[in-house]
């Protein structure tokens, strides 16, 4: 009898993982040419880390805490580099760093969502400056397109977002409760939302009134006219947005950019710009596959001295799902097959020479006949094959045979590179 997983947990495949695994090299090598450089924290953080509520008291209720009493797992890889930072002197700043790794929350299972998952985040932490949050989103939009992903990125502003609560009446008090159930409106529906807001003593009214204003279409520059009018003029907010919108359309970002004003984001550390980039599928909005914004007090939180910040979080199992790409079971592109067992050592200096030059090679290792081995080399879906026999070894060649099309050749080892690649 098999075990069974625990909730909300997955095994990765060799198709899956290998899916996995060039999605991260694509994304960690556009983060490199944007400059942003690596480090690694441990996946185990204090409880006093965790429970410095930077997250926000609902998200904290989500962590994975361990028995010795004095840790837990981390909930995201953002406030771990903020305790990072927060305890080294010596960082050049600003600070551009990028890690990919699992972080795990004990949240309820759902399509898409799960308890441990994997992101890829970028940081740049010292800048203050709307570019900073430029050169964040763009290089994670340009992840998403070399990914071949079509999104859409919702733009939002925390204290906007804030200065709008304050124009519908709603006490600064209850912001925080407000602003969580705003980032559920995507998930649940129209009146459990509602529902939520009156348990958090909004009149049904108010919150329906609020709902429309925040939801209500239209373009940017009209978004932006309408805010300037109910606040009574342009804030420097609205004035950031602007800047940012502009800036963006200097790198050329193949994806929609729109003003969101009911975006929130959940945890309580967002200080400024936030945002969120999502894809459709027939109409249909799917789960946030990356998001983030500006956290300029969140470092304060570990330290005497603050350093604003911001940031974006690729989730990376997501993308692997919307892609679809998990059909190959090798990373394989060449099999070096031989027919009796005096070829093996001719076979395997083929096959080490093969991975020299830098081609991924699978070889058989054990005593099969060649039809045997072809049969595995179908199965795994490996598109050439090299074969080795007498005649091939005395001549110091291969047989290579193309196993979609059937085609086969006697070609020098040499050679090989220009027909396999």
């Amino acid at each position: 009898m098999p075990f069974n997983l625990p909730r909300g947990v997955r095994d990765y495949g060799p198709s899956e993982a290998i899916a996995l695994h060039e999605t991260i090299s694509v994304v960690e090598e556009i983060f490199k040419r944007f400059g942003f450089y690596p480090i690694m924290t441990p996946a185990l953080e204090s409880i006093e880390t965790l429970n410095s509520k930077v997250y926000g008291e609902e998200s904290t209720k989500e962590i994975f805490l361990l028995q010795d009493g004095e840790s837990g797992l981390r909930f995201d890889l953002t406030v771990p580099l903020a305790r990072f930072v927060a305890g080294r002197k010596d960082l050049p700043l600003p600070f551009k760093r990028y890690q990919i790794d699992r972080a795990w929350r004990k949240d309820e299972p759902q399509h898409m969502r799960f308890r441990e998952f994997i992101q890829a985040d970028i940081d740049i932490i010292g800048a203050s400056e709307t570019k900073s949050d430029a050169e964040v989103i763009a290089a994670t939009a340009k992840a998403l397109e070399a990914l071949g992903i079509d999104y859409t990125i919702f733009i939002n502003h925390r204290v906007l977002l804030s200065s709008i609560l304050d124009f519908f009446k709603i006490p600064a008090s209850k912001h925080p409760t407000v602003m969580r159930i705003l980032d559920k409106m995507a998930k649940i529906q129209h009146e459990e939302l509602i529902s939520q807001m009156a348990s958090a003593g909004i009149a049904l009214r108010l919150a329906e009134d609020l709902f429309m204003f925040l939801t209500e279409k239209k373009t940017n520059s009209d978004l932006l006219g309408k805010i300037s009018g109910s606040l009574g003029g342009e804030t420097p907010e609205l004035r950031a947005i602007s800047e940012l919108l502009e800036i963006l359309m200097q790198y050329g970002l193949r994806g929609k950019i729109e003003i969101d004003l009911s975006l929130a984001r959940g945890l309580d550390y967002y200080t400024g710009f936030i945002y969120e980039f999502v894809s459709f599928h027939e109409g249909k909005r799917l789960p946030t596959i990356a998001s983030g914004g500006r956290y300029d007090n969140l470092i304060g939180a570990f330290s005497k001295a603050s350093l604003p910040a911001v940031g974006c979080s690729v989730g990376i199992s997501r993308v692997v799902d919307l892609i679809n790409s998990g059909s190959r079971k090798t990373a394989a592109n060449i099999f070096v097959a031989y027919i009796a067992e005096e070829d093996f050592p001719y076979a395997l200096e083929v096959a080490n020479s093969l991975r020299e030059s830098g081609k991924y090679v699978d070889m058989n290792l054990h005593k099969r006949s060649i039809s045997k081995q072809l049969e595995y080399v179908n199965a795994l879906g490996i598109k050439y094959v090299a074969i080795i026999g007498k005649i091939e070894r005395e001549a110091g060649k291969v047989k290579l045979r193309n196993m979609l099309s059937g085609e086969e050749e006697l070609v020098a080892v040499a050679d090989i590179n220009k027909k396999v690649r």
